[in-house]
């Protein structure tokens, strides 16, 4: 017990602490969490949100010298280089300027009283993101088969430039059809050949720098004459891109 709790008081003290016993620091903490970000990036001009569209603050767990969940600990957020294209206000609210024209990588750290600070912590603030293409096609082929699903998420500059947006969570689900469908497999995969969920129909991927998701799809087996794979994306504010809910569709040949 006290071995992980002394990495993990490592960790967040800003100051060498050591590892004898932990201490109890500040508001009753021995440790405390990275900085819990409620989504991967914030759009231009808007304050960051979570997954509903909420403008949600910056977040730290702290804990006991017995790993027990304590109240939110009173925290202060900033980012570690100035001036920022973000400012964040006393709740740990984020709001990005609405002057930016280029995507940028905030690093933000947390604090805790004055002995407790956290690992950095990265933040896109990115323009807002409207659409979502797909940028593979659909696939007949024998089996077994593996394809790519590649999906491109946009968004507009404010000179209406269309740019590729990255930090967007873009979910894929796979359905499975044909006349005996129990004696075939279909999955999600990262590359097709790492398989840590052989069972896994749903997967999550967010952006890349050039805007781009992918997950790779595993199909073998026999008795189906598809697979069809949803796709969704949202935008910062929890509205849907135009192409969400796009369709990849791998046919098996006959």
């Amino acid at each position: 017990m006290k071995t992980r709790q002394c990495i993990l008081t490592a960790i967040a003290v800003a100051a060498a602490v050591s590892c004898g016993d932990v201490p109890t620091l500040d508001q009753g903490i021995a440790y405390i969490s990275p900085v819990i970000l409620p989504a991967p990036a914030v759009a231009i001009g808007d304050t960051l949100r979570d997954s509903l569209g909420i403008a949600t603050p910056l977040r730290i767990d702290a804990f006991g010298r017995n790993d027990e969940l304590l109240s939110p600990p009173v925290a202060t957020f900033l980012p570690t280089i100035l001036p920022s294209p973000i400012s964040i206000d006393a709740s740990g609210i984020v709001t990005a300027a609405e002057s930016l024209t280029t995507v940028q990588t905030v690093q933000l750290v947390g604090r805790v009283g004055n002995k407790l600070q956290t690992t950095t912590v990265s933040l896109l603030v990115v323009p807002q993101p409207d659409s979502l293409d797909r940028t593979s096609p659909d696939v007949t082929g024998a089996l077994p088969a593996i394809d790519t699903l590649r999906v491109t998420v946009t968004g507009l500059k404010r000179d209406s430039t269309r740019v590729p947006v990255p930090g967007i969570i873009v979910r894929y689900r796979v359905r499975v059809f044909g006349p005996s469908t129990e004696s075939a497999t279909a999955f999600l995969t990262l590359d097709g050949r790492t398989v840590s969920r052989p069972d896994s129909l749903a997967a999550v991927d967010t952006t890349d720098a050039s805007g781009i998701a992918s997950r790779t799809l595993v199909v073998a087996g026999t008795g189906l004459d598809s697979v069809v794979v949803l796709v969704r994306a949202r935008s910062l504010r929890n509205v849907p891109l135009k192409g969400d809910s796009s369709r990849f569709i791998f046919r098996v040949a006959p």
